[in-house]
């Protein structure tokens, strides 16, 4: 490979290359936008993946790992699970403030956050339990799956994510 000679020359000849590492992250997520966006915090890949979007910058507060533990908790997965995608202004995050400021960030977020993910695993509880025709009161959330307590029958999340979307998100 010849080496440019000028910076002029290596700017032409490296933008292409830039250009493609620019695009490729809007790429990938669009690949990983199928599955379950039960709300704009979370978002469950059919290949079991569990994203939480970070509404807050984390500045010491230690928001980044308090809201994933309260997340993870609610859904019942594991908290190493959970991959944390930072929340960029856009159409998903319209109606929430992106913003940190003071030490209210746990605070301000974690009931919010744990009525999201509430509202997540009841719809892959009834995801599940209207698979096996059972009543969803018959069915629990653990380590990732829905699980048929009286016959032991178990879906992972990310097997529940299609059938999850089309349930209708709780009111309460």
């Amino acid at each position: 490979m010849k080496i440019p000679s000028s910076r002029r020359t290596f700017l032409k000849q490296a933008s292409g290359g830039l250009i493609i590492a620019a695009c490729l992250p809007e790429v990938s997520r669009a690949t990983a936008a199928r599955g379950f966006d039960p709300n704009a915090y979370i978002h469950i890949a059919p290949d079991n993946t569990v994203a939480l979007w970070m509404v807050r910058s984390e500045m010491g507060q230690g928001v980044r790992t308090t809201l994933a533990v309260l997340l993870a908790e609610e859904l019942e997965v594991d908290p190493a699970k959970v991959r944390l995608e930072q929340a960029m202004p856009g159409p998903r995050f319209d109606h929430i403030r992106l913003r940190t400021s003071g030490s209210g960030s746990s605070s301000e977020t974690f009931l919010v956050l744990r009525k999201a993910g509430a509202a997540a695993r009841e719809m892959l509880i009834a995801a599940a339990a209207g698979k096996w025709g059972v009543e969803a009161s018959s069915c629990r959330a653990e380590s990732g799956s829905v699980i048929h307590t009286a016959s032991g029958r178990r879906f992972t999340y990310g097997e529940l994510a299609e059938a999850a979307a089309a349930q209708e998100i709780p009111k309460n």
